[in-house]
């Protein structure tokens, strides 16, 4: 740590704090009547906390918070805040050679534009200067936790209510910093949180918003009150407008389909209530309706509906006050998984038998470029549409009972061999979806074997499990077993011969532009049926027709090193006929088979549930997460930046409004949400004492006399001139209106569920982690046959450690959380449960084969170990990935170390491992 000075605060050794980019800073010398926006927000740096291993992201804040110094990483490091829609930042002064260093940093006071604007917290290893890991901060979100901090506290309950008494002391937060994330403003800091495609790679073990570390900040956000509380208050700035991004329209209409069902929801419970699904029910509900229909005098008509939300209302704030406020946003995320579950559940109870697809030997012919008919760098990429031949009714009809068949599940892609029109593809990468196959299957299972068979370099050869479709018609199609050995009369099987699916093969040009845009040149589609049902390989050159096709045409080419089959054939014309100029269309050549029903043991009928899961989950993902393409043309992109950005702000305007509208009756905003109750408890009194129409009869009175006192009788009737110095004037220094001050600050559901997003992504962490443990369970007990499984820490050598340390020092070294298992005579292991549960590559394995087995505690070991660790301390050896390898690893308990130990000597001294 850098040495304190006089004051006890950390020196600076490298230099002093950047205090260039200060554009939407305040000094604190700066009056507070020049706020400009809609407060201040004052931050000050404390310390942090920099792990050497990173955590998951849903893990819980308070289980790492105070944890040890064993996974601890030291360096130089310093915090930068920049904020949105700038490129200025503030710095605090650099720590040297600490692991928890302690900035202390001076205040740093900023200038809150809007309602919508957001602080990006980094600590900076000094060093490479590249983040560690980050924080975002929203002024909704800091607004909305001092609303709750102050509403958890009974004695300041009433004052927080009516927003007499002000958020005026700093709150000491504890945040957790997450790396991974994009450029870590608005929509991006939180979709990088799901996982990638490209997250599942061999060499990626770092998913997106894992946590770092973890920092400790004073933060104040403070509203200017002139807004609400003055005679002649300021226009609240509205928040900026965004720029076009389809991930920000697919959100709107994502928000627009919430509001939906939420009308839905309140449909369906009035359905429920006069529809007799419930007998008592609906009969204490007529009798109700009979009796206050007869009685009620209607000329008091209007206190029904007032006090009906009064009493809403009041059950909403007992909810604000008893901190269940935000289950409305927690919950979603429980409830989405809960679905998805059962979804996984009901296909996977069915035994589908598996068929196996294989294509290969891909090369094209007359491939060029759209507008300028060049040849281009191609590659191509494999999918399997389950429902390219079936109409809409049939496509509705699947989704009901196969929730894998609702999108293409994308194989993978050829590697471009560069700039050639008749390019030879004989390099290929696996999807994120058919790796995690491959690694959830073990390679001593026959499946297993054959998905990770080794293929020659010089050729391509795909291959890809199928589960055989389904479907409900029952036209003599035989009845399924389902899990239990029973039998299921709502779904069937459907023969091969009839699938729907089709294998889909692109052709695309690699854009600049990037993967937003349409750059599939074309595709062949082989049907699934014509294959199983030849029961041979197709081979041959095929004509690349447009997007979305259901035609299967044979090419012209014809190419003598291979026997072409029937289905290849073409009838050519007479040579006698007159020569017609030759047209080059484009045209691939590809080899495709299909194997139906592969194995019937009881390890196929468990890869077959794990294969539903895996490709209903991949569904899931594909309807939440689907990006439409536009026009690759420089001119669709301006068209598209220009039209769509501004249909996307309306659309994000008219839902802003909508929400805000109705949260303004939820104590999202205390401040506003009493002011309308108190309204409306006076309003519903009125119409107790005084009929309705006679009510309605003053208000309108009322209205038509303001508008006559304003035009006949005011005595403003002329209006100022406004001078060129008065237009110049920022448009929120003019007049504004209380009432619409407090609607702008009323937050969105949006800005609640970014409120809350990383909390709720713990809540259904632990509600997935309910159903993993059982089909955990089942799977390593059926599928891998596993002899034993099991949590454990292993000894790993710190990131931040270099050669020339002893690698004997008890700080080089920490205990990370594994999960393994032995299966035969290999012992392999994972991060954790959760990555053997989504088919995460395994970190490494050990072969026990020849010298292998148990290996004893040297002295160096038990000179770095304690003495409760030694009992509990298991090394053992065998042949790794590169060589003889040996592993130290710590069990929880000494009957988990006995078993283990056991395990292992039974796999190293069996017969069969040598």
């Amino acid at each position: 740590l850098a040495p304190p000075d006089e004051n006890g605060k950390p020196q600076d050794l490298i230099g002093s704090a950047d205090t260039t980019n200060l554009g939407g800073v305040r000094s604190e010398e700066d009056s507070p009547r020049d706020i400009k926006g809609i407060g201040i927000l004052n931050i000050r740096v404390l310390k942090a906390c920099l792990f050497d291993k990173t955590y998951p992201p849903e893990t819980e804040p308070s289980n790492i918070f105070d944890l040890d110094s064993s996974n601890l990483r030291s360096g130089d490091h310093y915090v930068r805040v920049s904020w949105m829609g700038s490129r200025d930042s503030k710095r605090t002064k650099t720590v040297l050679q600490a692991s928890k260093p302690v900035f202390d940093s001076d205040n740093m006071v900023f200038d809150v534009p809007h309602y919508g604007m957001e602080y990006k917290i980094e600590v900076v290893d000094a060093n490479t200067d590249r983040p560690v890991g980050s924080s975002l901060l929203s002024a909704q979100g800091l607004l909305q936790w001092q609303r709750d901090d102050l509403l958890s506290s009974l004695d300041r309950l009433l004052l927080s209510f009516f927003h007499f008494r002000q958020y005026s002391e700093p709150r000491r937060l504890r945040l957790e910093l997450r790396k991974g994330v994009k450029d870590g403003f608005g929509l991006n800091f939180y979709n990088s949180a799901k996982l990638t495609e490209g997250s599942n790679g061999a060499n990626s073990s770092t998913h997106a918003g894992e946590i770092s570390g973890w920092i400790d900040l004073d933060l104040h956000l403070q509203e200017d009150r002139k807004l609400f509380y003055s005679l002649e208050p300021r226009r609240c700035p509205p928040k900026e407008e965004e720029e076009f991004d389809i991930a920000l329209i697919q959100l709107h209409i994502a928000r627009i389909g919430a509001l939906v069902e939420d009308i839905q929801k309140l449909a369906s419970i009035y359905m429920y209530l006069v529809g007799w699904e419930n007998d008592k029910l609906t009969a204490t509900a007529l009798i109700i309706f009979v009796v206050f229909t007869l009685k009620f005098n209607m000329e008091y008509l209007g206190t029904i509906p007032l006090g009906v939300v009064v009493l809403y209302m009041v059950y909403l704030a007992y909810l604000r006050v008893t901190g269940r406020f935000k289950d409305r946003f927690i919950s979603k995320e429980k409830d989405a998984l809960i679905e998805s579950e059962k979804k996984i559940e009901k296909n996977h109870s069915i035994h589908r038998p598996i068929g196996i697809l294989e294509v290969g030997e891909l090369r094209g012919k007359h491939l060029k470029t759209r507008e300028l008919g060049l040849p281009g760098s191609f590659y191509a990429t494999i999918s399997y549409d389950p429902v390219r031949y079936a109409n809409e009714r049939v496509k509705a009809s699947l989704a009901k009972i196969d929730a894998s068949s609702t999108c293409s599940h994308h194989i993978g892609s050829t590697i471009s061999p560069g700039i050639t029109s008749s390019p030879e593809w004989t390099n290929f990468q696996d999807s994120a979806e058919l790796m995690r196959v491959r690694y959830l299957l073990p390679d001593d299972q026959a499946l297993g074997r054959h998905l990770a068979k080794d293929i020659d370099e010089t050729s391509l050869r795909v291959i890809y499990p199928v589960l055989q479709p389904l479907t409900d018609d029952g036209e003599g199609i035989p009845l399924v077993e389902d899990a239990d050995g029973g039998q299921r009369n709502d779904v069937q099987l459907m023969p091969w011969e009839s699938s729907y699916g089709a294998i889909v093969i692109q052709v695309r040009f690699s854009d600049v532009l990037g993967s937003l845009f349409d750059n599939v040149l074309g595709e062949v589609v082989v049907p699934l049926a014509k294959l199983a049902g030849s029961r041979r390989a197709v081979g041959g050159w095929f004509r690349l027709l447009d997007v979305g096709t259901t035609d299967f045409v044979p090419g012209d080419s014809t190419d003598e090193t291979t026997e072409a089959t029937t289905e290849s054939s073409v009838v050519k014309e007479s040579e006698g006929s007159k020569e017609l100029p030759q047209i080059d269309l484009p045209e691939i050549y590809l080899k495709a088979k299909f194997s139906p029903n592969f194995g019937d043991s009881s390890s196929d009928i468990e890869s077959s549930k794990v294969i539903c899961e895996e490709l209903v989950r991949t569904a899931s993902l594909a309807q939440g997460n689907g990006v439409g393409v536009i026009g690759s043309s420089l001119s669709t992109l301006n068209t598209v930046r220009t039209l769509g950005g501004t249909l996307q702000n309306q659309i994000s305007f008219v839902v802003d409004m909508i929400e805000k509208a109705r949260n303004a009756f939820n104590f999202s905003n205390p401040r506003i949400t009493v002011v309308i109750l108190l309204c409306l408890s006076v309003l519903w009194s009125v119409l107790a004492l005084i009929p309705t129409r006679i009510v309605i009869l003053f208000g309108g009175l009322a209205q038509f006399g303001a508008t006559y006192y304003d035009k006949y009788m005011s005595p403003r009737k002329k209006k100022r001139e406004v001078s060129p110095e008065d237009k110049k004037t920022d448009a929120s220094d003019a007049g504004g209106n209380i009432f619409e001050n407090m609607f702008l600050s009323i937050p969105t559901d949006e800005d609640l569920r970014r409120t809350y997003f990383w909390e709720a992504r713990r809540v259904g962490e632990r509600e997935r982690e309910k159903y993993a443990i059982a089909k955990r369970q089942t799977r390593v007990e059926k599928l891998w046959k596993a002899r034993w499984h099991g949590s454990l820490q292993m000894k790993e050598k710190k990131a931040d450690v270099n050669d020339t340390q002893l690698s004997s020092a008890r700080s080089s070294w920490s205990w990370k959380d594994i999960f393994a298992l032995i299966e035969g005579h290999r012992f392999i292991w994972w991060r954790s449960e959760k990555h053997f549960d989504t088919g995460e590559s395994p970190l490494g394995q050990i072969f026990f084969a020849g010298h292998s087995g148990l290996a004893g505690l040297s002295p160096l070991d038990l000179r770095e170990l304690t003495k409760e660790e030694i009992p509990s301390v298991i090394s053992i050896f065998g042949r790794g990935q590169q060589g003889q390898q040996k592993i130290t690893m710590l069990a929880p308990s000494i009957e988990l170390k006995d078993s283990l130990e056991n395990a292992v000597l039974f796999a190293s001294t069996d017969a069969k491992a040598d």
